[in-house]
């Protein structure tokens, strides 16, 4: 194949994939939003906890698969795919063993789960859901299948599907007033359904070969992947999971539904972020193996760089104007989670940074530096929100947040330091913080209603100008350069 038919099908791979992430960005955030409308808060507070429960083993399960077939397949992609029957097979075995762990580890601890969160009505949802596990997994096998053979657009397919189904069977089971089994069972469906859809297109992508038993083993590197994503999906989780274990009344059952949504709008910079770690790792794992270390250093400050400037853009912004955005999205009660919204939102791009830095990290052969490096705000987020939650309940939890946010930008200006000789950007820092402050003062003095269309068209005015006035300010004070821009995308 040519060079610039392989360049051809990168960037429409890219661009398949790209849009299948922002949808199935736009068709969760959309259907949280209307899961605060159609159910009650403490219903809505459940539904995180059981949803966040599922989410740690299964999106261990899914990158660990994906990628354990992904690797061995695309590297044998120029030559046919010779072990494509072998390598399937070990990844089906893979996922057997974590799958039927993980679904009945959890149907087992359903009760004692429930328990825990003080509330035994959970243990019939936390069984409907159990055996997303074991089809997340056999359905990983085929999306990193996909991934390796180059066909983009199937898996895109799959992935819009998912999240189409998802969005829809859950939204109908919360409209009927089914109750909050069906509406986690239609959770379980739709999994049910993109796994069926996904045999199909696997089988169509099949390539022509002749089988062998040369398979690589995949148990070293999806060990090592294994403890890295269990870390990232615990630390993503355990503010929400230890709240709701405190929360032993209906008012503060309430107060972590509230809490929920503004968690739900502090993860868009993170989630958003993912695709600049996405982009950062290949980049980096290219120019390692180039041996350039100069080159290195360039690429990694300028992502790193980049990354701060994202964040403290999406953060600010939604944390000067953390009231108006509740009640942009949620009904008025949930205007109650404000504060805890401009918490949580710097918090969390404080993982995101550290995240980026982490896979930059892994991409250079650095395992042990990556898993340290979200090690810290682990380690700094759970024994805080235990000490402070029983006290301050979902304050508590949202301080631990922004203070493990902290140990986690710490944890990666060091990596960016020891692991890649990049002195952090002190004065870039600094030109930033300008930027920030001016968001954060126009938002004080700039009051708007929040009732009524009106309200609505008045926050969206709002948010408009907090965000021009950061553009200006990081281009005025040269934080942001188109130099600067042009040099990241030349790495």
């Amino acid at each position: 194949m040519s060079s610039k038919s392989i360049a051809g099908k990168s960037l429409g791979g890219g661009a398949w994939l790209g849009l299948a992430k922002l949808w199935f960005l736009v068709a969760g955030y959309g259907l949280n939003v209307a899961l605060t409308h159609l159910i009650a808060e403490g219903t809505y507070g459940q539904y995180q906890t059981v949803a966040r429960a599922v989410a740690i083993p299964n999106m261990v399960i899914i990158y660990t698969v994906m990628f354990a077939v992904s690797r061995p397949l695309s590297a044998e992609f120029a030559d046919g795919v010779p072990n494509y029957a072998a390598i399937r097979r070990n990844g089906l075995r893979l996922a057997a063993v974590l799958g039927i762990a993980a679904t009945g580890t959890m149907l087992l601890v359903a009760p004692v789960l429930a328990g825990w969160r003080n509330d035994d009505s959970l243990t019939a949802p936390l069984r409907v859901v159990a055996p997303i596990s074991i089809i997340y997994a056999l359905y990983a096998v085929n999306i990193g299948t996909l991934n390796a053979t180059r066909r983009f657009s199937s898996q895109a397919m799959l992935d819009i599907t998912m999240a189409t189904l998802k969005s829809g069977f859950i939204a109908l089971a919360a409209g009927l007033a089914l109750g909050l089994t069906w509406i986690v069972a239609g959770f379980t469906a739709a999994a049910g359904s993109a796994f069926l859809l996904s045999l199909f297109l696997v089988a169509r992508a099949r390539p022509q070969t002749t089988p062998t038993t040369g398979a690589p083993p995949m148990a070293g590197f999806a060990a090592a992947l294994i403890l890295f994503t269990l870390v990232l999906n615990v630390l993503q989780s355990s503010d929400l999971l230890i709240l709701s274990s405190f929360s032993t009344t209906a008012a503060l059952k309430a107060e972590t539904g509230y809490y929920s949504s503004a968690q739900l709008i502090a993860w868009v910079p993170y989630s958003l972020m993912n695709a600049v770690a996405l982009v950062a790792f290949p980049l980096v794992a290219s120019i390692t193996e180039s041996g350039d270390r100069e080159q290195i250093k360039r690429y990694v400050r300028a992502a790193a760089m980049t990354a701060f400037t994202l964040l403290a853009f999406m953060s600010v912004v939604a944390a000067a104007a953390a009231s108006e955005v509740q009640s942009l999205l949620f009904p008025s009660a949930y205007a109650a989670a404000a504060e805890h919204l401009q918490l949580l939102v710097f918090g969390f791009s404080g993982y995101s940074f550290a995240n980026t830095v982490a896979w930059m990290c892994n991409s250079a052969g650095e395992k042990r530096a990556a898993l340290a490096i979200v090690a810290v705000p682990l380690l700094t987020a759970i024994p805080l929100a235990f000490l402070l939650c029983p006290g301050q309940h979902a304050h508590g939890a949202a301080i631990a947040v922004v203070v493990a946010g902290g140990a986690a930008s710490v944890a990666g200006l060091t990596a960016l330091r020891y692991v890649f000789g990049v002195q952090p950007p002190w004065m870039h820092l600094l030109k930033l913080a300008a930027a920030v402050g001016a968001v954060f003062l126009l938002g004080a003095i700039v009051p708007v209603p929040t009732a009524g269309l009106i309200g609505k068209i008045a926050i969206v005015g709002k948010l408009s100008l907090l965000s021009a006035t950061f553009i200006a300010v990081a281009f005025g004070t040269k934080a942001v350069t188109i130099a600067q821009l042009k040099a990241l995308r030349r790495g």
